[in-house]
C-alpha cells in the first residue's frame, strides 16, 4: 500500500512537471531581434536609409499569419530609465511605417521585413529612438510578452577629430596635483569609484621591451594601455598595482578607432571596449588616488594622456586620442554604451570631473614649464573645473574621423 501511495507521488510529479513545462514552451509569437537584444542601433548616413526587423513563431506555422505592429511612444522613457539612455523620440514627420503589418507564411517561421524609413537626416550626437511592439495577431500562438517590444535606436554618425600622440607630444595634467588642498576642489586621493574613458587609434604597437603604449591614467594607481611583457602588445589592461585585467580575448587592431573605458567599482575593475564589457578582477574595496606626482630621476610627472606618468613619462602612445573623459564614478555597462557616441557630452554632467575634446589646443606660455618638460601646447579641461592638459608639441597633429 505504502509503495502504491509513493508512485501515485511521483506520477503526480511527473503530471506537474510535464503541465509546468508545457506551459513554458507554448508556442509563441515574437519580435525576431527582441530575442537577442532589447534594442537595435541602426546608423542612418543619409535620409532615405531604413532599419528593419521581422516577426518570428517558436514553431513553424501550419496557416498564413499575419501580424500587427504599432509605435508605441509611452514605453519610451522606462527604456531610457531601465537602460540609461537619454533617447529622444523620432518624430513622425521624420520617418514612413507604411506597412504596419508582416506575414509568416505557411511552412514558414519567420516574417517578411518590416521597414522603417529616415526622411531626413539626423542631428549627429543624439539618440533617436522608436519603441516598436506587436499589438495583434490572427494566429493560434500567443504574444511573448518578454520579447513582444524592440526598441529601435537612430543615429546619425559623428564627426570629429583626434590629436596625435607620440614621443614628441604627449599631455600631462598638472592640476590633479597642484590643486589638492585648494577650496572648492574635490579631493582626488581616495575615490571608491572613477572611470576611465577615451577614444583611440593606435598607428603601431610597442612590439619590443616592455611592449607598452599608454592611453590614459596614473601609473602604480590606474591606468589603460595596450599590452605588457605578459600579455601581447595589442591587447588592452588596465593597471591597478596587482589588479591587472586585460582583454586578452579580444586584441586591438592599427588603424581602427575604438572606445576603451576602464571602471573601479567598489569591488572590481573593469574592461570595456566599444561599449562592450570584456573582462574584470575584484578587489577589496581599496581607492584610488590620482593626485599624486611619480617621481623620476628627480622628476615628478602626475597623470598622463598618451604617456606613463612613471618613467619620465615614456611608454608613450603611437597613435590618435580623442573624447578622454574620467569621471569619479564607476559608470554602469548601460551608460558606458550611451556614452561612447557622445561626442558632445554635457560637461555639468554629475561626476564628470574633466573632459578632454582633443580635437583643438592653445598655445600655452613658456611659464607653463612642468617638472622640466617644456610645454607648448593646452588642452582646455570642458568641464570648467580647470584640469586642462598640457602637451609638447608646438603644432599638435590632427586625424579627422567618424565615429
Amino acid at each position: 500500500m505504502k509503495m502504491k501511495q509513493i508512485w501515485a507521488s511521483l506520477a503526480l510529479v511527473a503530471a506537474l512537471a510535464g503541465c509546468q513545462e508545457a506551459a513554458q514552451y507554448e508556442p509563441s509569437i515574437y519580435i525576431t531581434e527582441a530575442q537577442r537584444e532589447p534594442a537595435k542601433i541602426v546608423t542612418i548616413t543619409q535620409a532615405g536609409e531604413k532599419a528593419t526587423f521581422s516577426v518570428s513563431a517558436s514553431q513553424i506555422v501550419g496557416h498564413e499569419t499575419h501580424v500587427s505592429l504599432q509605435v508605441c511612444p509611452e514605453l519610451l522613457e522606462a527604456y531610457n530609465s531601465k537602460y540609461g539612455r537619454t533617447c529622444v523620440l523620432l518624430d513622425e514627420k521624420l520617418y514612413d511605417f507604411a506597412k504596419q503589418e508582416v506575414t509568416i507564411k505557411a511552412g514558414t517561421s519567420v516574417s517578411d521585413e518590416a521597414e522603417i524609413v529616415v526622411k531626413e537626416a539626423l542631428e549627429p550626437g543624439t539618440f533617436y529612438c522608436l519603441p516598436m511592439r506587436i499589438v495583434q495577431t490572427d494566429g493560434s500562438m500567443a504574444i511573448l510578452d518578454a520579447s513582444s517590444t524592440l526598441y529601435l535606436v537612430f543615429r546619425a554618425p559623428v564627426h570629429g577629430k583626434g590629436v596625435y600622440i607620440g614621443s614628441g607630444n604627449k599631455y600631462i595634467v598638472p592640476g590633479f596635483y597642484d590643486q589638492r588642498g585648494q577650496e572648492g576642489t574635490r579631493d582626488l586621493s581616495a575615490l571608491p569609484e572613477l572611470t576611465l574613458e577615451c577614444r583611440v587609434y593606435a598607428k603601431s604597437f610597442q612590439k619590443s621591451d616592455p611592449y607598452i603604449s599608454s592611453i590614459m591614467g596614473l601609473e602604480g594607481n590606474v591606468c589603460m594601455r595596450f599590452g605588457d611583457v605578459k600579455i601581447g602588445y595589442d591587447v588592452l589592461q588596465v593597471c591597478k598595482g596587482d589588479y591587472q585585467p586585460a582583454a586578452i580575448n579580444a586584441p586591438c587592431a592599427t588603424n581602427q578607432w575604438y572606445h576603451v573605458a576602464a571602471v573601479w567599482t567598489r569591488s572590481s575593475l573593469r574592461i570595456y571596449i566599444d561599449g562592450q564589457f570584456i573582462t574584470e578582477t575584484t578587489h577589496k574595496g581599496e581607492t584610488v588616488d590620482i593626485s599624486q606626482v611619480q617621481l623620476w630621476n628627480g622628476r615628478g610627472i602626475g597623470f598622463g594622456l598618451g604617456c606613463a606618468s612613471n618613467y619620465n613619462g615614456n611608454r608613450p602612445l603611437d597613435g590618435y586620442l580623442a573624447e578622454a573623459r574620467v569621471w569619479t564614478r564607476a559608470l554602469t555597462a548601460s551608460e558606458i554604451a550611451n556614452v561612447k557616441d557622445l561626442v558632445i557630452a554635457d560637461p555639468q554632467s554629475p561626476d564628470l570631473l574633466a573632459y578632454w575634446k582633443m580635437d583643438a589646443s592653445e598655445s600655452a606660455s613658456m611659464s607653463e614649464s612642468y617638472s622640466g618638460w617644456y610645454l607648448q601646447n593646452k588642452v582646455v579641461d570642458q568641464t570648467g573645473h580647470g584640469y586642462d592638459a598640457y602637451g609638447l608639441s608646438s603644432d599638435p597633429q590632427y586625424l579627422e574621423a567618424t565615429w
